[in-house]
């Protein structure tokens, strides 16, 4: 019995996050909170150029997506990121903000547990055409996305990704 636990109930436990968030598909919703995704042309030709620049810096996955939120007073949320079968969500994390923090200069970065095992999200503060803006990076075993936001703290932003993320993602 304790072979059997052993043998098939460790390896169970750890690829039970793995069986929850892989796979998944993304889909933007038209609003998220009190922002409105943006459907501008210099808005789709800056999700063009995200989207582009995920395959050119070799972020791989099986559906890439992006998208610019916005509200009337400034403030702005834009995501872009891929799904599919990620082994070490964390070591992802971890590359992406290191790759990301050359072009952000991104400081600060401290990590924010979302609640849920297997989901791992860095948040820092950086520059983007010349503005501040939070830099948070959330991956699990089926997704790995960058969030820009402006006018708010890292506290909010990394408690606001989160919510993102479960709006962005559905299990299937």
């Amino acid at each position: 019995m304790l072979g059997a636990a052993c043998c098939c109930g460790v390896p169970g436990y750890f690829a039970w996050p793995a069986a929850q968030q892989y796979p998944v598909t993304a889909s933007l919703p038209e609003r998220f909170r009190d922002l409105s995704l943006r459907d501008d042309s210099a808005s789709r030709t800056a999700v063009d150029r995200l989207t582009q620049q995920l395959d050119a810096d070799g972020v791989t996955g099986d559906q890439a997506f992006a998208g610019i939120y916005a509200d009337g007073n400034g403030k702005r949320i834009t995501v872009f990121g891929t799904t599919g079968l990620r082994i070490n969500p964390d070591q992802d994390v971890k590359a992406e903000v290191d790759r990301l923090t050359t072009n952000y200069r991104i400081t600060g970065v401290s990590s924010y547990d979302l609640g849920e095992t297997g989901v791992h999200e860095r948040c820092g503060v950086g520059r983007a055409n010349g503005a501040g803006v939070v830099i948070c990076v959330w991956a699990d075993h089926g997704s790995l996305a960058t969030v820009l936001l402006t006018r708010r703290d890292v506290t909010e932003s990394a408690e606001l990704v989160g919510v993102l993320r479960a709006s962005v993602l559905t299990r299937g």
